[in-house]
């Protein structure tokens, strides 16, 4: 095998902003469903399994918590629980 060549590698700070993009993915924070700011924080908690998202904004929502989800998989739960709730209050107004 050859070594690579320096001209097919990528930037180092290429490189760098990919990892850094993907792990503001992962941990965030994330857009909050109710006021649409990235101010909304997932904490999970393992020895009391507890999961709270919490926003500046005042939304707090609990979470079951499951061992394989991930911050990302509980942030989509919580804007899914949001989104229902939202849904069947507007129904009921109408």
């Amino acid at each position: 095998m050859s070594p690579r060549k320096e001209r097919n590698k990528i930037p180092a700070h290429i490189v760098q902003g990919i990892r850094d993009k993907r792990k503001k993915l992962l941990h965030g924070p994330y857009s909050c469903p109710k006021c649409g700011i990235d101010r909304l924080r997932i904490g999970i908690d393992v020895k009391l399994k507890e999961v709270v998202a919490v926003c500046v904004c005042g939304l707090e929502q609990k979470l079951d918590y499951v061992s394989a989800f991930e911050a990302i998989d509980y942030y989509n739960k919580c804007v899914d629980k949001f989104l229902k709730f939202y849904k069947n209050s507007i129904s009921h107004e109408s």
